[in-house]
């Protein structure tokens, strides 16, 4: 059964507020995947990234329409396509750790308005995660204090020996 121009309509929009949504699309082939396995895809990258099958002439016009560019070459055969929407990396890892050990690979990305094909899409999956990227800015944010406050625990720390050097210095004449 075809599906009807305003179906057609609703789909294209349904894609616009996903693509509007998103940090990040990764266009993947998914040739020869069962539907199980697509369905563990989905399932693992849930709250992360959505994952859908679209029709490829569907998408070019959401991507036309939401000011994106729509690479012709990106959007042939099968095509799945992961919206990524607070982190990029995060779903980028996994995609790539699923598709490893099958024949399937990632066929480009579109990251802003820059489109990314093949090894560069790949290295999105290398990139530091949303947390990490806290945990550096927040480490170097606190690396000066921690600094300070170690130079001042040393010196508090030498004052102390001394004095006990000192103090042991004492006992010893007294003693004698």
């Amino acid at each position: 059964m075809p599906v009807t121009r305003e179906r057609k309509e609703e789909l294209v929009a349904d894609l616009e507020k996903e693509l509007g949504k998103s940090q990040a699309v990764i266009l993947t082939d998914y040739r020869g995947l069962p539907t199980t396995a697509l369905a563990g895809l989905r399932n693992q990258l849930r709250g992360k990234a959505g994952v859908h099958v679209v029709k490829n002439t569907l998408m070019a016009l959401a991507l036309e329409r939401a000011g994106l560019p729509a690479p012709q070459d990106l959007l042939e055969g099968p095509t799945a396509i992961a919206f990524c929407y607070t982190d990029i990396a995060g779903p980028a890892k996994a995609l790539n750790e699923f598709l490893r050990d099958k024949e399937v690979k990632v066929k480009g990305a579109i990251l802003g308005k820059q489109v990314l094909r093949g090894a560069e899409a790949s290295a999105l999956a290398n990139l530091p995660s949303r947390e990490q990227l806290f945990g550096r800015l927040l480490g170097t944010i606190n690396a000066p204090s921690t600094q300070a406050a170690g130079v001042v625990a040393a010196s508090i720390r030498k004052i102390m020996y001394l004095l006990k050097a000192r103090a042991d210095q004492l006992e010893k004449t007294a003693a004698a």
